[in-house]
């Protein structure tokens, strides 16, 4: 989230990142979520998330259903930040803006129950590593990374064992933070020598902005 009177890098202060925001977690497990219920073959209602605040009813033990919940989130230790000079924000009229790119790796336990537990699983494991079912999620930042071998823990519910088949995916997560950092339109540095004497240098704010990797200049 961003405050109304952000601070820039022109004013000091703190700075939070500039609109729009990475997609909220809660997208990113509703739309993980459609994905295993197409993938499975399920009807949506039965994809359910691992934990809701008012827990639904337990389907019979002959139906085939899923639970589906984000256990870990390992992000990798420093992001990468770039400048964009040629950017500038809404409501600004300085240039420039700073990008820090963060990745990490989400771990999802999904839990299949009822007879055909096995074979759902497997059907959404193989599922995953096909590409063209990962399309949806791009614009979530997400991709596939690995999955783990299938765990088999029957439940015991009201004196019956229900079929349990569980299996942790990981995914790789891309998020983007824009900030306001405008370009460097000038400054007054003070050069010391060897000896000891001191020159003050201005520079002025003419110098061209560089060129984004991967383009060509005029």
């Amino acid at each position: 989230m961003s405050g109304a009177n952000s601070n820039t890098s022109a004013t000091g202060g703190y700075l939070v990142p500039s609109p729009p925001a990475p997609p909220a977690a809660v997208a990113i497990e509703a739309g993980f979520q459609q994905m295993v219920a197409a993938l499975s073959g399920l009807p949506g209602s039965l994809v359910r998330p691992r934990w809701q605040p008012t827990p639904p009813t337990q389907p019979p033990a002959d139906t085939n259903w899923a639970s589906i919940g984000v256990i870990r989130t390992e992000a990798d230790m420093y992001p990468s930040i770039r400048h964009d000079g040629r950017t500038t924000l809404p409501g600004h009229t300085e240039a420039g803006v700073d990008v820090m790119t963060r990745h990490s790796t989400v771990t999802v336990l999904m839990s299949f129950y009822g007879p055909l537990a096995d074979d759902v699983a497997a059907q959404v494991r193989d599922g995953l590593f096909v590409p063209q079912n990962w399309e949806p999620m791009i614009p979530l930042g997400i991709k596939f990374l690995s999955n783990d071998d299938f765990t088999r823990m029957p439940e015991l519910v009201n004196q019956q064992w229900i079929n349990r088949v569980d299996m942790e995916v990981r995914l790789r997560h891309q998020i983007d933070r824009t900030y306001p950092i405008f370009n460097l339109v000038g400054a007054v540095v003070d050069l010391i020598s060897d000896n000891g004497d001191t020159e003050t240098v201005e520079i002025p704010g003419s110098m061209p902005i560089p060129t984004p990797y991967g383009e060509r200049s005029a």
